[in-house]
């Protein structure tokens, strides 16, 4: 948070830029394992998208021959393309290119900088017509081992960490084709000093970030049999928790309930005193779940809270201080805090304190405007529960247990500020009843959080919910008693598109289509993927077929503006089946087997076709 805060408007826009290009990069090299070909092919032309580049290409090193071979590329539909594809280039003749990309990581050359000396350089720019080059690394063993060579760069010239890092995945799946959830690890795992991965369905538990003294009890533990996940997870944490802390832990750590106590949760945490490493906060993270929804992979991680903490016993030191001594003393001593802190009478609701980290955290105006009013002060925050929380703030006692909420608040138009609140009601000297309130700024695990909940519900490609979570939404807003419309539609001859434009012009065929799903329908509505080409929306709180056609011809009209120059005269049209929702006990396969039975009659009509499913009982009625 601290780098954020420093960013201009335009800098924050370009690291989330990076940040969010760089996520899809790595699900985008999971998409296809069966054809990792494809999934390269893909991510390259991301990075020429993200620098506006003509040509993206891989080499890697042939020692023996002092040669770099190009054994992926893209190229920009829009260029003429060259022969790169087979193209040997040789080390002894790029030696000042591959000098710097060894001293420097890097290396950016424009056509009219070319060092005198290196003809074949400019042989090779004049061949593939470049205006210039960005070219990083790929490592193996401390060792360069390739290149990845940017052409002809229009834009962001200057981010460079974001293609070194592409580059450290690329070699990782051109090394041992690295599965999605290690990816994700690898993406996230800065945070945490200790981290490992759960496979909840087969009970494994991979450490993928140790600290160093766990890494000493799992290699110099040869004797002991881990059976699971769940064994060897309680010998870590009997090994490094202090005793005082360790039945908590475990009862934390119990794979067993996880799942239970995970629910719809995008994080679970629990702290404990280390052995070696002090404070620290354990946490269960999801990471993704299988088709039918079932939680597959977690992140068990922790991390070292020492300064955290440290705040937190100085407030309670304070606080202890404070009860034994005058309120004169009390307020001093909290003022000097940095910690943001807040308290009031109980009764009156009298104000006695805001320490500055506070005032900052609320505003000078709602302060000032709120004429003694803790509602107002508390109306600031953003939350679900905000009614709920300010209520049981006001409502404690001096023998209630501490009440811990979380809120957010809106700094500006750009910034979002994630809060955890601590509220208690103490007995000062005097006899006299106040509710202290201390706040801990929690936005970076915040943002951590969100960008792991959104890798696990977002189907990488079309950026729209995938399976998984698209089926729990509709199947929970049944049960809440919503109706609505169902549709279940493909793509008309995808495989053709496929076989005669490439995989490439298929996966832009889903991505506009996925796109005109977005434009037709409502942002209350659900649009997901399925898998492949097939895709489904619900449409809430449509229930009569009239204006269900009118919703569904808002979005073949919008399928019929799909514009892809690479199919050149060729039209993308879908076939769709719609169902209505007919009780609260319907599950989400009802309903996709009802559409499909509808689609399937679609199917062998031409053109962006559509009908209802008539349930036999309402088909008698009608006779």
């Amino acid at each position: 948070m601290e780098l954020m805060e420093k960013l201009s408007y335009s800098e924050l826009e370009k690291h989330l830029e990076i940040q969010e290009t760089l996520v899809e990069c790595i699900q985008t090299l999971y998409s296809d394992e069966t054809d990792f070909g494809v999934s390269i092919s893909n991510v390259l032309s991301l990075i020429a998208d993200f620098y506006g580049a003509d040509y993206v290409s891989v080499f890697e090193f042939h020692s023996k021959d002092r040669e770099a071979r190009c054994t992926y590329e893209w190229h920009s539909p829009e260029v003429e393309k060259t022969d790169t594809g087979n193209e040997i280039l040789y080390l002894d003749e790029l030696a000042y290119m591959v000098k710097r990309l060894e001293e420097n990581g890097e290396v950016f050359i424009e056509y009219n900088k070319i060092p005198s000396g290196s003809k074949y350089l400019l042989e090779l720019f004049d061949k593939w017509k470049l205006k210039n080059v960005l070219a990083v690394p790929l490592y193996l063993d401390g060792k360069t081992c390739g290149f990845i060579l940017v052409d002809n760069l229009e834009k962001n010239i200057d981010s460079v960490l974001f293609l070194q890092s592409v580059a450290a995945f690329i070699l990782n799946n051109l090394k041992n084709h690295e599965s999605f959830d290690h990816k994700i690890l690898t993406a996230f795992s800065g945070t945490y000093v200790t981290m490992h991965l759960v496979n909840l369905l087969d009970n494994t538990f991979h450490g993928y970030k140790c600290s160093e003294h766990i890494e000493k009890l799992l290699s110099g533990n040869d004797s002991f049999n881990y059976k699971n996940a769940s064994e060897q997870l309680t010998f870590v944490m009997k090994n490094i928790v202090d005793p005082d802390f360790l039945d908590g832990v475990l009862k934390f750590s119990d794979l067993r309930t996880l799942v239970q106590r995970l629910g719809d949760k995008n994080i679970i945490s629990y702290e404990f005193y280390g052995k070696v490493s002090g404070w620290c906060r354990a946490s269960f993270i999801p990471v993704n779940r299988d088709s039918d929804g079932t939680l597959k992979y977690v992140i068990f991680s922790v991390q070292r809270i020492e300064e955290e903490k440290r705040r937190e016993l100085e407030y309670q030191q304070i606080l202890r201080n404070t009860l034994g001594e005058q309120n004169e003393i009390y307020a001093e001593m909290l003022q000097a805090q940095s910690a943001g802190i807040f308290s009031f009478k109980r009764e009156s609701h009298e104000i006695i304190m805001m320490n500055p980290a506070a005032l900052n955290l609320f505003g000078w105006d709602a302060i000032s405007n709120s004429n003694g009013n803790i509602r107002t002060i508390f109306s600031k925050m953003i939350s679900e529960k905000k009614d709920a929380i300010i209520e049981k703030i006001l409502s404690l006692k001096h023998d209630s247990p501490e009440y811990i909420y979380e809120f957010s608040i809106k700094k500006s138009e750009n910034e979002m500020k994630w809060v955890l609140g601590h509220a208690k009601c103490v007995v000062l000297s005097n006899h006299e009843q106040i509710i202290i309130n201390s706040f801990t700024d929690i936005s970076a695990n915040k943002k951590m959080e969100t960008e792991l909940f959104y890798l696990s519900q977002t189907d990488a490609l079309t950026k729209i919910n995938n399976r998984g979570s698209g089926e729990r939404r509709i199947e929970l807003l049944i049960k809440k008693g919503e109706c609505g419309m169902f549709c279940l539609f493909d793509v008309d001859k995808f495989k053709s598109i496929n076989d005669n434009f490439g995989h490439a012009v298929g996966d832009e065929v889903l991505v506009e289509i996925a796109k005109a799903m977005k434009k037709a329908f409502r942002g209350n509505d659900i649009v997901m993927r399925l898998g492949g080409d097939e895709f489904a929306i619900f449409a809430l709180g449509v229930m009569d077929e009239k204006i269900g056609a009118m919703c569904i011809e808002r979005f073949f009209n919008a399928i019929h503006m799909i514009n892809i120059k690479a199919l050149r005269d060729r039209k993308v049209s879908v076939s769709m089946g719609a169902v209505f929702t007919e009780n609260e006990g319907e599950s989400f396969d009802q309903l996709y087997q009802r559409a499909d039975e509808i689609l399937y009659q679609c199917k062998k009509l031409p053109g962006c076709q559509f009908s209802f499913y008539h349930s036999p009982k309402k088909k008698a009625k009608k006779e």
